[in-house]
Order: C-alpha cells, then structure tokens, then sequence
C-alpha cells in the first residue's frame, strides 16, 4: 500500500466517523463517502495485481476493476466469507427481496430498467457459491453508486430500504480490504 493511501484510508475514515444520525441526508451522504473509500481501495488493489503481474486480462474498465480486481485480489471466498461472519448475508437478502418485489431496479440503462440483469442479481445475491455471490454484491454497490452517480437516485426516504443494507456490506469490503493490505505488508516485513 503506498504511503498516499494510508493517508487516504485515514484521511476519509475520520469523515465517516464524522457522519452521525440516521437522518436520509446522513444516509446518502455515508453511502457515498464509504464509496470513495471503497473506490481507492479498490484501484489500489487493482494497481498491486498489476505490479505484481497477477491481472488475468490486460484491461479493465472501472466496473470489472469495482468487481474483478477485488475478487482476484482478496478471493471470492474471503469475501464470502467475511460477508457471513460480518452478518451482512440478511443485507444481501434483503437486497434481493427489494429487486424480486420491483421496489427497486438496480441495472438500469439510461434510467430504464433491465428486469432480466436485475433478476439475475437477485438470484446471485442468494447463491451459495463464493465467487457468484461476492461479485453480485460488489456488482450491486457499484450500479447503485452509478445510479446515484448518473442521476437516477431520487432523495426519497425509501432509498433508506437500498442504501441502509449496502453500507453495512461495503464496510464489511473496506475492512476486508483494509485487513488484507496491513497482513500482506506485515507478511514482507
């Protein structure tokens, strides 16, 4: 991890810490500041596979880099795993039970929902497979941050229903993340 973003993570950490209540604004405003810190994580992760010549493609966008990259760095099972033992599989089913009652589309394109991706992701948020399920909840964080992004997230008080559980679960990715660069380092000490 570089000196630069040890002092992102601790930079941005102490922002979120600063985010209190429960208020809808309160509710945004941590989903998308524990997304900028996921989105550093995620390059930096992206950038270590690329150092170290373990990218198994020699391109990715962003999306694959927010998904991909994370499970090729950390493994699917470690963030299986960590997603059980944070207790954020509840998260993922209700994520689930909001796309199977069409409360909320999660792919959209050009702010027109994709029901077949989104069934999809429905069923890869309830899978048992590590690698199937890891990427859909990584997949889900980022649509809804490109949602959020692109104008299609109105600031209304059901978007608590959506973005309550995918915070939980990306600070459960972060800490995984955050973890794995500190043991790595501690492993080349």
């Amino acid at each position: 991890m570089t000196p630069e973003t040890k002092e992102y993570i601790e930079t941005w950490t102490e922002r979120i810490k600063g985010i209190e209540g429960d208020s809808l604004n309160a509710v945004f405003e941590r989903f998308s500041a524990l997304y900028t810190l996921h989105n550093r994580l995620y390059n930096e992760s992206y950038r270590i596979l690329d150092q170290s010549g373990r990218l198994t493609k020699p391109r990715y966008g962003d999306h694959e880099k927010a998904s991909t990259a994370i499970i090729e760095y950390l493994s699917a099972e470690i963030i299986a795993n960590g997603l059980k033992k944070s207790g954020n599989m509840p998260d993922l089913e209700s994520i689930a039970t909001l796309i199977q009652n069409n409360i909320f589309h999660i792919n959209l394109a050009d702010g027109v929902a994709k029901p077949d991706f989104d069934n999809h992701l429905m069923n890869n948020l309830r899978s048992n497979d590590s690698e199937i399920l890891s990427k859909a909840a990584l997949m889900s964080i980022y649509n809804v941050r490109s949602n959020m992004l692109h104008g299609e997230k109105h600031f209304e008080e059901h978007q608590r229903l959506l973005l309550e559980p995918l915070i939980r679960i990306l600070q459960t990715l972060i800490d995984l993340q955050i973890e794995s660069y500190k043991y790595k380092l501690h492993a080349i000490e």
